[in-house]
């Protein structure tokens, strides 16, 4: 037998390729996006402002910018996800909705509960970062419960 160099690829495997390929450049493009976010709030920053410390009104961005960056937002937070349900399967469509459903009964349920307990002078008051983290960091368990028990 001699060998004719590589064999051509089936459809599927080449599909599955090509699905790899989205993938890398959907998650790069997100992670571009996140990245011209984060740039762009911390260096125009004109004040003082922290977006951890949960320091809004101190936090100053010249007013395009602030247009720009709440578009850029408004397709990172809406369209990269509608499109994403898009390229995957059944299955880890499922499995994201169970996490983005996880996410979103967080912050339901997580912001009257601190309110709450800021009341009661247990915790500090609520801010914005630490909603986005409740969000953030209650997505990443619910994805792990849905990704291993589903």
């Amino acid at each position: 037998m001699t060998d004719k160099g590589p064999r051509p690829l089936g459809p599927g495997e080449a599909r599955t390729r090509q699905r790899r390929r989205n993938q890398a450049i959907y998650i790069g493009v997100a992670a571009l996006a996140g990245g011209v976010i984060g740039f762009a709030t911390g260096f125009f920053d004109q004040g003082d402002g922290n977006l951890f410390a949960g320091d809004w009104e101190d936090l100053k961005l010249p007013p395009a910018m602030a247009l720009g960056i709440a578009a850029l937002l408004l397709a990172v937070f809406v369209a990269l996800p509608i499109y994403g349900f898009r390229m995957i399967d059944d299955y880890k469509r499922e499995q994201n909705l169970v996490a983005f459903s996880g996410g979103c009964i967080a912050v339901v349920a997580g912001f009257p509960i601190w309110a709450a307990l800021h009341a009661g002078g247990f915790v500090p008051a609520p801010h914005a970062f630490g909603i986005f983290a409740i969000a953030y960091v209650s997505t990443i368990i619910s994805y792990g419960y849905a990704r291993w028990r589903l």
